[in-house]
């Protein structure tokens, strides 16, 4: 028998399939961290027991608080345009 992931991060989680994962994954009561450029933005949209971290994957240095203690990392992440194209 298969036991669940400790916790779980999702990058992307304000957009528009991280959104439904995460919410998925809330009702299966999975612990979850989301990291997200805009913390303040995401906490009013996660139950109280998700943790919200502050992070930017153009940032390597913040990545360190994001993954720690992660067993399983969903990224939904992805860029529209390229600066200085």
């Amino acid at each position: 028998m298969k036991s669940k992931p400790r916790k779980i991060l999702i990058t992307g989680a304000t957009g528009y399939v991280g959104s439904r994962l995460l919410k998925l994954l809330e009702s299966m009561n999975y612990q979850i961290r989301c990291m997200a450029r805009k913390p303040e933005y995401l906490k009013s949209k996660v139950s109280d027991n998700t943790e919200v971290v502050s992070g930017d994957i153009l940032e390597p240095e913040s990545l360190d608080m994001a993954l720690t203690g992660i067993d399983t990392a969903f990224y939904f992440i992805h860029s529209m345009g390229a600066k200085n194209s």
